[in-house]
C-alpha cells in the first residue's frame, strides 16, 4: 500500500513539474511579445517623426523654389508696377533661377506644377493683403474686425465641425491633407 502511495507521489509530483515547465515557457513567450511590441512601437514613433521631418523639409524646399518663381507684375491702384519679390542669398545677392534648379536638381520631390502651387500662394497673399475698402461701413464688415481672426488649428476644427473631410479641408487653406489629419487627430 505505502509503495503504491509512493509511486502515485511521485507520478503527481512530475505531473506538477511539467506544468511548472509549460506555464514558464508561455510566461516566457508573452514576455518576448511584450518586447516586440514596445521595440515596434518605438520604430513607428520613429518613422512618423521622420516623416514628418520629411515634410517639413519638402514644404521649405517648395516654398523657397515658390519665392523664385518669377510672379506676374501687378499694378496697384495708381496704374504703377509692383516688382516681384526676390529671394537674398545669405551674401545679399539675388538668387538666380539656374541656382534655384541646380538646388532642386539634387532632390526632385515636387508632385505639382510649380506655376499651379505659385499661382494658389499668390491668390491666398491678395486675399490676405487686400485690406477691406468700402464695405468698413456697414454693420456685419465691423462685426468681422471686432471679432479675432480664427487660427489655423480653430479654422480646421470649425471646418470638421461642419462636416467637410480632411481633403476638402486641406483645398480650402492650402495646407497638406497629412497635416490637416494631424491636427484633427489632436483635437478629437
Amino acid at each position: 500500500m505505502t509503495t503504491i502511495l509512493i509511486v502515485v507521489l511521485f507520478v503527481l509530483q512530475l505531473l506538477s513539474f511539467y506544468f511548472i515547465i509549460i506555464l514558464n515557457t508561455k510566461l516566457a513567450k508573452f514576455k518576448d511579445l511584450e518586447k516586440k511590441q514596445e521595440r515596434l512601437m518605438r520604430e513607428m514613433d520613429d518613422s512618423i517623426s521622420l516623416y514628418l521631418t520629411e515634410m517639413k523639409d519638402e514644404n521649405n524646399r517648395l516654398i523657397q523654389a515658390l519665392q523664385v518663381v518669377p510672379k506676374p507684375e501687378r499694378t496697384n491702384g495708381t496704374g504703377q508696377h509692383q516688382k516681384p519679390l526676390t529671394v537674398q542669398k545669405d551674401q545679399g545677392q539675388p538668387l538666380t533661377q539656374a541656382e534655384s534648379v541646380q538646388k532642386d536638381v539634387s532632390e526632385p520631390r515636387i508632385l505639382m506644377p510649380k506655376n499651379i502651387v505659385a499661382n494658389a500662394y499668390s491668390r491666398q497673399q491678395q486675399g490676405a493683403g487686400t485690406p477691406m475698402q468700402a464695405t468698413a461701413s456697414t454693420p456685419v464688415a465691423v462685426q468681422k474686425e471686432e471679432q479675432k481672426p480664427l487660427t489655423l488649428e480653430q479654422q480646421i476644427v470649425q471646418m470638421a465641425k461642419q462636416g467637410k473631410t480632411a481633403e476638402e479641408i486641406a483645398k480650402k487653406l492650402q495646407k497638406g491633407k497629412t497635416e490637416i489629419e494631424l491636427l484633427l487627430k489632436f483635437h478629437s
